[in-house]
C-alpha cells in the first residue's frame, strides 16, 4: 500500500474524534442553559442564591474562565434542582391540607 496515502488516512481517522469533542465554551453553554431552564421551572420557589450563581457563571465565562464558569453553573443547577423539589413538596403539602389525606 502507498505509505503517504496510509499516513493521510490514519491522520484523518484520528482527527475525527477530536473535532467531535465540545470545547469548554460549549460545555459551559449547555450546562448554563440547563441550569437556567431548571431555575425557571422552580417558578415562585426560585432561590435568590441560584440567580447569584448564574450571574457569577456568566461573568466568569465573559472573562474567559470557563472552569470557574462551569463550576458556578453546576452549583446553580444543583440549587435549582433543590428549589424545584421544594416547589413539588409544597404543592403536595398544600393538596393534603386543602383536600385532605
Amino acid at each position: 500500500m502507498n505509505k503517504p496515502l496510509l499516513t493521510i488516512g490514519v491522520l484523518l481517522a484520528l482527527s475525527v474524534p477530536l473535532a467531535a469533542q465540545a470545547g469548554p465554551k460549549e460545555d459551559f453553554n449547555d450546562l448554563y442553559a440547563k441550569a437556567q431552564s431548571t431555575h425557571k421551572d422552580a417558578g415562585t420557589f426560585q432561590w435568590t442564591v441560584t440567580s447569584d450563581r448564574l450571574e457569577a457563571a456568566k461573568t466568569a465565562a465573559a472573562d474567559g474562565d470557563y472552569e470557574k464558569a462551569e463550576a458556578m453553573a453546576n452549583e446553580a443547577l444543583k440549587l435549582a434542582e433543590e428549589s424545584v423539589a421544594q416547589r413539588k413538596k409544597q404543592q403536595e403539602a398544600w393538596r393534603n391540607v386543602a383536600i385532605g389525606n
